[in-house]
């Protein structure tokens, strides 16, 4: 905490947690949602809605610079602020595959996903960022398919449970959430477009 003076910084404390890092250590500011881990041991495609959308997905490379660019101004535009050098990692990472959804007319981004393997073997799903809940479905669907998903052991998901679409579709899909993990700040809580939040990145190491 030297390092970050008195700036603000957020925490997601596990449960059994939560009053040591808000009545103790200086996290006073705690959100109305919760972040929710959700899991599955399979995945049913089927489940998955026949939605005839107007966009277009592909699988975003680093080769890609033009639509990199538009990836990195989308995630800006959720989250307030921009990680211009989390994209190119996401791509870059082995055992992945990032999916872009693009308005057919105009190809303007619309939405996109990223899913990994974990250290556990398992795939996470997140960031999934979308304009509507059949855009982030239909992105889900295509990380599904570009991932060798037979090889690993589970899928999660992490949404926020302000965000209702994000929780009925994966609840829809067969996904078992767990208990909700609180998010706490040191100054003030930082707003994003909770709306198109459907799978956060990551709750050990990024807001959303």
């Amino acid at each position: 905490m030297k390092r970050v003076g008195d700036r603000n910084a957020g925490v997601n404390p596990v449960p059994e947690q939560l009053e040591n890092y808000r009545d103790r250590s200086g996290f006073l500011v705690q959100t109305s949602w919760c972040s929710v881990v959700a899991n599955t041991k399979s995945m049913d495609m089927a489940l998955f809605a026949a939605n005839d959308l107007d966009i277009n997905v592909q699988r975003l490379t680093l080769k890609d610079n033009d639509t990199l660019n538009n990836v990195i101004c989308y995630d800006a535009d959720v989250c307030g602020f921009s990680r211009g050098n989390l994209v190119p990692l996401l791509c870059n990472q082995k055992d992945s595959a990032t999916i872009v959804a693009t308005k057919a007319d105009s190809d303007e981004i619309c939405g996109y996903g990223n899913i990994r393997k974990n250290i556990k073997n398992g795939a996470i799903v997140g960031p999934l960022y979308a304009d509507s809940a059949e855009i982030a479905e239909r992105i889900l669907y295509e990380l599904l398919k570009a991932f060798p998903i037979g090889e690993v052991e589970g899928i999660i998901m992490m949404a926020i449970d302000c965000n209702l679409l994000a929780m009925k579709m994966m609840d829809k899909l067969g996904f078992q959430s767990g208990n909700g993990i609180a998010r706490l700040y040191r100054k003030e809580e930082v707003h994003v477009k909770y709306e198109k939040v459907f799978s956060q990145h990551s709750l050990n190491f990024s807001i959303f």
